[in-house]
């Protein structure tokens, strides 16, 4: 792909909660400065991998009324669950089997694949199927690599840093942290049980808008918070992390994440997510706006499938335009400055 220089804006920063990057073509007066300011940025890159790199081989789901797994690579094979929109699954195995299907109207070429499935803590079962397997094989035409994005990475000084910086905004999302006001507004779309292992009532099931079902396992999970905008339920697991599901589609945290943490940036093209893991550090991931939905770009920071940094949390987060942004943590006691830009297709 190719990569684009972006001329950046000194006032643009602005965002969401926590502290937050926007982009443009044309150079214009006032940009003149800020330009001079990065050409000087050192030429220190941290270079990110190849997306064909990744390892494990990590997919998702992009079949809107869910992705059908079968036993073996086969249309007429027996099936064995099916997958919500938007779940992540990693690719085990290709095989020669060729299958093709009509989509809108569209032909969709391609051939079964053997993946992985498990997202805990909820399991999607056809009716009638009573043990859930994690392996199973799918068409390859409704699923897509996960990491869809890379980002190229420059290591700036504190002075650079804090010439780009603003505050930004604090968040305007809706959160309902009421369990009985919530129970109240998604009677027909979320059940709920009892108890024993935390205080109130656990989601039992979700049923989603195109009527499938999750079936939700464990019951330590406390609920936090719905944020009506996103349709998405928060709740609290052991030791204190997070855990989300879209009542709208079944997506989970992992693309997702936690509301609390977005930062928008200035044209709300694209946001910074994540979420908090219960082990000290936050796992962060960027995503982009396409039509009604956000959709999953790529993960960022500790622990990153493709983009590592050592990054436990942001001291701060600041975007200069839609697709760059600036920010800050702590590596080894030592306060570290970078500008990053996302390269996307």
């Amino acid at each position: 792909m190719f990569f684009f220089l972006v001329i950046l804006f000194l006032h643009t920063c602005n965002g969401n909660s926590q502290d937050s990057i926007k982009q443009t073509s044309i150079l214009k007066p006032e940009q003149k400065a800020l330009d001079s300011t990065l050409s000087e940025v050192s030429p220190q890159q941290i270079s990110t991998p190849n997306l064909s790199e990744q390892v494990p081989r990590l997919y998702s789901t992009i079949a809107a009324s869910g992705l059908i797994v079968r036993a073996e690579p086969g249309i007429n094979s027996t099936r064995i669950g099916k997958i919500p929109y938007g779940s992540i699954v990693e690719l085990l195995e290709e095989t020669e089997v060729r299958f093709s299907t009509i989509e809108n109207g569209d032909t969709i070429k391609g051939f079964w694949v053997k993946i992985k499935f498990n997202n805990v803590p909820f399991r999607v079962l056809d009716p009638g199927i009573n043990k859930f397997k994690e392996e199973g094989y799918v068409f390859s035409g409704f699923i897509e690599k996960l990491h869809k994005a890379n980002i190229e990475i420059t290591k700036i000084d504190s002075l650079k840093f804090y010439e780009l910086y603003q505050v930004p905004s604090s968040s305007n999302l809706k959160k309902i942290t009421s369990q009985k006001e919530v129970e109240g507004l998604l009677t027909s779309k979320v059940k709920w049980k009892e108890s024993e292992m935390v205080e109130g009532r656990m989601v039992d099931k979700v049923i989603l808008n195109n009527k499938h079902v999750l079936h939700f396992l464990p019951d330590d999970l406390s609920f936090i918070a719905y944020y009506p905008s996103e349709e998405i339920i928060l709740f609290e697991g052991g030791h204190s992390s997070d855990f989300s599901i879209s009542i709208k589609t079944g997506e989970s945290l992992e693309t997702v994440g936690n509301p609390d943490y977005i930062i928008e940036s200035p044209n709300k093209a694209f946001r910074l997510n994540g979420w908090f893991s219960g082990h000290e550090c936050s796992s962060y991931f960027f995503q982009k706006k396409s039509g009604d939905k956000h959709v999953y770009l790529t993960d960022f920071g500790l622990e990153s499938e493709k983009h590592g940094l050592d990054i436990c949390y942001f001291n701060k987060f600041c975007w200069l335009d839609d697709g760059t942004f600036i920010f800050s943590f702590t590596n080894s006691s030592i306060q570290e400055y970078y500008l990053g830009q996302l390269d996307y297709e």
